[in-house]
C-alpha cells in the first residue's frame, strides 16, 4: 500500500511526530513461528537501524522497538503486525533478530485506509470519500 500526493503534509504528518499514523504488514518467514515468537514481537526487539536522511552524520541506533499494537497469526509461517514506529527495515530486523528470513512483506493497512483488491501488479486506485476523510483528519490533528 502506497499513497501518493503532492501535498508534503501528509507524510510529514503520518510518518513523524506525536502523530505517527498505523501500519499494519502480512509477513511470511522462512520457517514456522511459535507463539512465544509471536509475542516477542509484539512487546518488541532490539534492532539495530541506521538514521535515514543523515548522510551517515547519526551513529547507528541499535534500541528496542516500540510494542507492536496488535500481532496476529494467519498461517503456520505468516503474521499480520500494526506498529506505529517506522524505522528501517524494521519488520526484516525484527524477524531477524528472532532467527527468521522474511520470504514476503506486504503492507496491508496505513492510518486505517486498505489496500484495496487488485488484480494485477501495479494497478492503482483512487481513495474513496471515507479514505480521504481519513487523510483530511490526519492533517488536521497534525497542524494542531
Amino acid at each position: 500500500l502506497i499513497l501518493l500526493t503532492s501535498d508534503g503534509r501528509l507524510p510529514n504528518s503520518a510518518l513523524s511526530g506525536q502523530h505517527k499514523q498505523p501500519k499494519t504488514y502480512q509477513v511470511t518467514v522462512d520457517r514456522p513461528i511459535n507463539d512465544q515468537d509471536l509475542e516477542r514481537l509484539q512487546k518488541g526487539v532490539v534492532i539495530t537501524t541506521f538514521v535515514q536522511r543523515t548522510k551517515g552524520k547519526k551513529p547507528p541506533l541499535t534500541a528496542p522497538t516500540k510494542p507492536a499494537q496488535q500481532v496476529k497469526r494467519l498461517s503456520n509461517n505468516s503474521f499480520a503486525i500494526t506498529i506505529v514506529e517506522g524505522r528501517n527495515r524494521q519488520i526484516r530486523k525484527m524477524c531477524q533478530a528472532l532467527g527468521f528470513t522474511v520470504q514476503t512483506l506486504h503492507r496491508t493497512h496505513f492510518m486505517g485506509i486498505a489496500l484495496p483488491p487488485l488484480q494485477h501488479q501495479g494497478e492503482w486506485s483512487l481513495l474513496s470519500d471515507a479514505e480521504m476523510s481519513t487523510v483530511k483528519t490526519v492533517l488536521d490533528l497534525a497542524g494542531e
